[in-house]
């Protein structure tokens, strides 16, 4: 798939948790991976895009902490399966980065945009009701950002 082909927006209500730690990176990690379209639409160098991927992946790796720091305090019950969806998302981004074997611009932006989305959507959703009440938590768990 060619990134141009890409139409999203990045942000939805409906994408929202109801926290605004958590909806707020969310939002940070959809603008930088609609950033990286741009710079793909721009043909940028290997350098710019390679700069761009490696934000993602960091922003998202702090992330992924907070929210598993969170949800374990919050006693959520499915802590196990929601850190493995996390691991699928570093292992893939690893493989996309390998020089070795390279990913499609296209595939790998049509993959960033479906995990993170679906991810959102669904998964994050799902722990939304161990959260109410946890204010304190949350706070303390994104007292880095």
């Amino acid at each position: 798939m060619k990134p141009e082909k890409l139409q999203w927006e990045f942000w939805s209500e409906d994408l929202a948790v109801g926290h605004a730690a958590v909806d707020d990176d969310h939002k940070r990690i959809l603008q930088f991976i609609a950033r990286l379209q741009e710079a793909f639409q721009r043909g940028e160098d290997r350098q710019v895009v390679a700069e761009g991927i490696a934000v993602i992946s960091d922003y998202s790796n702090g992330h992924f902490r907070r929210e598993e720091r969170m949800l374990e305090a919050a006693g959520y019950a499915h802590l196990p399966q929601h850190k493995a969806r996390h691991e699928s998302f570093r292992t893939y981004v690893a493989h996309a980065t390998d020089p070795e074997h390279p990913i499609d611009q296209g595939d790998l932006l049509s993959y960033l945009v479906d995990w993170w989305v679906g991810h959102i959507a669904a998964e994050d959703k799902m722990y939304r009701a161990s959260l109410v009440g946890k204010d304190a938590l949350i706070r303390a768990a994104f007292a880095d950002t």
